[in-house]
């Protein structure tokens, strides 16, 4: 037979196929939704194409497949635990962060910021969402009201939304 992409045999991209069926059975049983289920095998499949070196013969072709499904599918949930975090603080607000891959550009971006917050309000923000310090401990140390404290968090937030927009 012809050689596939990658010098990959045709044998092997044949031998995948021809276990098609068995990945969708296993795919049913690792997701909810018929949709899900496609996408797995299909994910599933281009992995396996892609990263056909890593077979090896002893371990059995149908296992391989199997830890082959389980680590896409591992990888699908990580993905999509980083998308979106929605988190509660004290006083009741809901924040929503995306988590993405720190880039040079990110990092320069949050050094930039990060040097402008050498005042009182940015100190108060830093230990707010550093550290597990509530309103009134702060308070505390500064001499001054939770509710002022609030306050000068809320003006710093409100001047870093300025800035970034």
């Amino acid at each position: 037979m012809e050689a596939a992409n990658d010098n990959r045999p045709a044998e092997f991209d044949a031998r995948v196929m021809q276990y098609k069926q068995g990945l969708e059975a296993l795919a049913s049983k690792l997701t909810n939704t018929k949709e899900e289920r496609e996408d797995l095998v299909t994910d599933t499949i281009i992995y396996c194409l892609g990263h056909w070196r890593s077979f090896r013969p002893e371990g059995g072709f149908y296992n391989w497949l199997y830890w082959s499904m389980r680590g896409v599918l591992s990888l699908r949930r990580d993905a999509a635990r980083r998308q979106l975090k929605i988190v509660a603080d004290e006083d009741g607000r809901l924040l929503a962060g995306r988590a993405v891959d720190p880039s040079q550009i990110h990092h320069v971006e949050l050094v930039e910021t990060l040097e402008t917050m050498d005042t009182r309000e940015g100190q108060i923000l830093l230990r707010r969402v550093m550290t597990d310090d509530k309103l009134h401990e702060i308070g505390a140390d500064l001499g001054i009201s939770k509710e002022r404290v609030r306050q000068l968090e809320e003006q710093e937030r409100d001047r870093l939304r300025a800035r970034a927009a």
